[in-house]
C-alpha cells in the first residue's frame, strides 16, 4: 500500500516538473500585469498629487496664521521688506546683516533700500515663528527647504537672517527656496486686515513669471472662457496645472481650479487692464503693481519678465560697437553719426592719481592731447552726494587693494568687489587709481509701457523700431494725470515745420537730489557744449511769457522715449602702455598699464540708473511763432542728450550721453 502511494506521489511531483508555459500563458501573464500597471499608475499618481496639495494648503494655512500674528503687531499691515522707498529688486543688500538698514542698503534718514518679494514672505520666519519648511510645496519641483548651512553660515539661525539665502545666480538665488506668489506689497494697493476678504493674498508661484522666459507659460494660450486645457494654461505649475491653492484675506485656503477667483472673478496673476478682470495683463517684473485696491496681483522674484516688449540689458564691449564712442572728458569732440558716452568716474580716478600719488598734472609720452585735456578739467566731488561715490588711490604693496574692497563693501554692501589683475601683486611697485558710482533715481510715478514699436530715427535717416514708455494709458485718469503733473518741460522752442520743435524734459521734477534731463536739441561739437547750450536755453526759457503755462506737460500734449539699456566695458587704449613723464617717475619706468571704465546705464519708464566704475593701473619697470493751444509731441524720436546732474544750477554733470542711433536701445519684437 505505501509503495503505491509513493509511486502516485512521485508520478504527480513529476508532472509539475515538466509543466511549461505556452507562448498563449505569457500573453496572458504579461496582459495581466500591464493592466495592473494601467490602473494602479494612474491611481498612486493622483494619490501623490492631491497629497502635495494637502501638504500646500496646509502651508498656506500657516501662512496665513502667522500673517494674523504679523499684522496684529504691525497695525493691520501684511509683511513688506524693506522702508518706506525701497523698490523691489533681484537681490537685498545682505541677507546675513546685523540689521534692517544694512540688510536692504536703507539710508540712515528711512529712505531708499532693494527688496525681493521673497524677503517680504521671510518676515514671517524672523517675526512669526514660521519655519522654511513652510514655504516649499512638494509639487513645486525644484524647491528645496532653505538651509543656512548650505551656504557656509553657521553661527545663525533663519530667524537671524533676511531672505531664504543669497542671489547667487538664476540658479541658486532665494525664490529656489519658496514655492509662494505673494500680492504686490510695494506701491498704493498693499494689502491690510481691512481689504476685501476675497483679496488674494498668497497662492502657487505665478504661471507667467520664472526665473527664465523658458520655463514661464505662454499668456497667449490662457483663456477663461476656452477649454480646460486653456484654462490650465492659467493655473500654476506645481499642482499638474490642475489649479492653485489660493490664501484669502479672511484667512480661508481653498483648491481653485482657475485662477479667476478673486473679487468679481478677478485673475490673482495678472493686473486688471481696461476693466479686464479675467484676463488683464502679465506684471512686469520690479515695476507693476495692482490696478486699483480690488485687483488681487500675486507675484514673486524672477530675472525675466515674458513679453514681446521685455527690456534685457546689453552686456558689450566698447570694441564691438561700431557706432558708439566712449570719451574720456566733456571737451572731446563728438563723432559725426555715433553715440557719444561720458562719464565722471574715470576723471575721478585721474585726479585721484594726479592729486595724492603724482602731485601735479600728469604727462603721458604719446597721448599729451588727452592729458591735457583730463588735467585742465576741475570736476569736484561737490556734484555727487557723499554717499553715491568713492574714490581712492594708493600702492599695491601699501594695501591699496584690500582698502578698496573694505571700502566698497562697508559703503556699497550690494555691489560684489571690484576683481584686479593677479599681475599686480608681482609687478614692480605698482599703483592702483580707483573710481565707483552708483545712482538709482526712481521717478515719483512710474511711466506706461509703449505697447507698439516705437521709430527712431538716427542722424542717417534710418528707421529703427525699439522699446519705448510714455505719458498715456487706458488706466485710470487719476494715475495719469499723477505721471503728467511729474513731468517738467524745461525748455521748448517751436518749430513751424511738424515734428521739428526743439525741447528738453525733466522727467521727474521730484527727484531727489538727482535730476534726469533729456533735451532734443542739434548735435553740438562735444558733449559739454551740448549741455552748456541746454542749460543757457533752460534759463531763457524761464523768462518766457508763456513759461507758466509751455512747462506743463498737458493732457493733448504726448510725451515719448526710448527705453536705453546698456553695460559696457572700454578701455581707454590712447592711454595704456604710455610711459609716465613726471619725474621721478619717468625714471623709474612708471606706465599705464590699464585705464578702464565700466558703465551700467538704464533709462526706463522707472528712472535711470547710472553705476560706473574706473581704474587706472600704474606700475613701474618700462620705459518762431508759438501756439499755445495746439498739442505738443515730445516724441524722443531722433538724435538727442540725456545727461543727469544734482538738483541746482551751480553743479555740472556726472553723465552725459548723445544719442545718435539706436545701437544702444532694445528693439522691439513683434510675435
Amino acid at each position: 500500500m505505501n509503495a503505491i502511494i509513493l509511486w502516485r506521489e512521485h508520478k504527480m511531483i513529476r508532472r509539475f516538473s515538466t509543466f511549461k508555459f505556452t507562448p498563449v500563458d505569457i500573453l496572458v501573464v504579461a496582459f495581466i500585469c500591464m493592466f495592473l500597471i494601467i490602473i494602479i499608475q494612474p491611481a498612486c499618481r493622483k494619490s501623490r498629487i492631491e497629497s502635495y496639495q494637502i501638504t500646500c494648503a496646509n502651508n498656506l494655512s500657516s501662512i496665513g496664521k502667522a500673517m494674523q500674528v504679523y499684522t496684529n503687531d504691525n497695525d493691520g499691515k501684511y509683511p513688506r521688506a524693506g522702508g518706506p522707498t525701497s523698490k523691489w529688486s533681484t537681490q537685498i543688500a545682505d541677507y546675513r546683516a546685523l540689521n534692517r538698514n544694512l540688510a536692504f542698503q536703507i539710508g540712515s534718514d528711512g529712505s531708499g533700500g532693494y527688496v525681493t518679494i521673497s524677503s517680504s514672505l521671510y518676515l514671517l520666519i524672523k517675526h512669526a515663528g514660521l519655519s522654511p519648511k513652510t514655504f516649499v510645496c512638494p509639487g513645486d519641483y525644484g524647491v528645496t527647504v532653505f538651509n543656512p548651512a548650505d551656504y557656509g553660515v553657521h553661527d545663525k539661525t533663519p530667524a537671524d537672517l533676511w531672505d531664504f539665502g543669497p542671489h547667487i545666480n538664476t540658479e541658486d538665488n532665494p525664490s529656489n527656496h519658496c514655492s509662494y506668489a505673494y500680492h504686490m506689497p510695494y506701491g498704493q494697493y498693499a494689502l491690510t486686515t481691512s481689504s476685501d476678504p476675497g483679496m488674494a493674498v498668497a497662492a502657487d508661484r505665478n504661471p507667467w513669471m520664472s526665473i527664465s522666459a523658458e520655463n514661464a507659460k505662454d499668456f497667449g494660450q490662457f483663456n477663461p472662457d476656452g477649454d480646460r486645457d486653456a484654462v490650465k494654461a492659467g493655473n500654476a505649475f506645481a499642482h499638474d496645472n490642475e489649479g492653485q491653492n489660493v490664501l484669502f484675506v479672511d484667512g480661508h485656503v481653498n483648491f481653485e481650479k482657475t485662477p479667476c477667483c478673486g473679487p468679481n472673478k478677478d485673475n490673482i496673476y495678472t493686473i486688471c487692464e481696461n476693466g479686464d478682470t479675467q484676463i488683464g495683463r502679465v506684471p512686469e517684473v520690479f515695476f507693476s503693481e495692482p490696478a486699483n485696491k480690488m485687483d488681487s496681483m500675486l507675484v514673486n522674484d524672477s530675472q525675466v519678465y515674458k513679453e514681446t516688449t521685455t527690456k534685457q540689458v546689453n552686456t558689450l564691449n566698447s570694441i564691438d560697437l561700431n557706432k558708439t564712442s566712449i570719451v574720456a572728458t566733456l571737451d572731446c569732440p563728438i563723432p559725426e553719426h555715433k553715440n557719444v558716452i561720458w562719464c565722471s568716474t574715470f576723471q575721478m580716478a585721474w585726479d585721484k592719481l594726479k592729486d595724492d600719488i603724482i602731485g601735479e598734472p600728469i604727462q603721458i609720452l604719446g597721448a599729451e592731447e588727452l592729458a591735457a585735456r583730463l588735467n585742465q578739467v576741475d570736476f569736484s566731488p561737490s556734484n555727487l552726494e557723499e554717499e553715491s561715490y568713492y574714490a581712492t588711490a594708493g600702492f599695491v604693496a601699501k594695501g591699496i587693494i584690500e582698502q578698496i574692497h573694505t571700502e566698497m563693501k562697508k559703503r556699497f554692501p550690494a555691489e560684489p568687489a571690484p576683481v584686479f589683475l593677479e599681475r599686480y601683486k608681482t609687478l614692480p611697485a605698482p599703483i592702483l587709481a580707483y573710481s565707483f558710482l552708483s545712482i538709482d533715481v526712481g521717478f515719483e510715478h512710474p511711466f506706461y509701457t509703449y505697447r507698439s514699436a516705437f521709430d527712431f530715427k538716427d542722424s542717417n535717416e534710418t528707421k529703427t523700431g525699439v522699446t519705448a514708455f510714455c505719458d498715456q494709458s487706458s488706466d485710470a485718469d487719476r494715475d495719469l494725470k499723477q505721471v503728467c503733473e511729474q513731468v517738467d518741460i524745461i525748455y521748448y522752442e517751436y518749430s513751424k515745420q511738424k515734428g521739428s520743435d526743439w525741447f528738453a524734459v525733466d522727467l521727474c521734477k521730484h527727484t531727489q537730489s538727482y535730476q534726469i534731463i533729456l533735451a532734443l536739441v542739434p548735435r553740438s561739437d562735444t558733449l559739454g557744449e551740448a549741455v552748456s547750450g541746454v542749460e543757457e536755453k533752460i534759463t531763457e526759457f524761464k523768462h518766457d511769457p508763456d513759461y507758466k503755462t509751455l512747462r506743463k506737460l498737458r493732457p493733448i500734449d504726448r510725451l515719448i522715449v526710448p527705453d536705453v539699456l546698456y553695460k559696457l566695458t572700454h578701455h581707454f587704449s590712447e592711454l595704456e602702455n604710455m610711459v609716465i613723464g613726471n619725474q621721478p617717475w619717468h625714471d623709474q619706468g612708471y606706465y599705464i598699464l590699464e585705464a578702464m571704465q565700466m558703465i551700467n546705464f538704464s533709462l526706463s519708464r522707472t528712472g535711470v540708473v547710472v553705476k560706473s566704475m574706473s581704474f587706472i593701473g600704474v606700475p613701474a619697470g618700462r620705459f518762431g511763432p508759438r501756439r499755445i493751444e495746439e498739442p505738443r509731441y515730445f516724441y524722443f524720436n531722433r538724435p538727442f542728450l540725456i545727461y543727469v546732474k544734482k538738483r541746482g544750477d551751480d553743479y555740472s554733470p556726472i553723465f552725459a550721453m548723445w544719442v545718435d542711433n539706436a545701437e544702444l536701445m532694445n528693439p522691439f519684437q513683434d510675435n
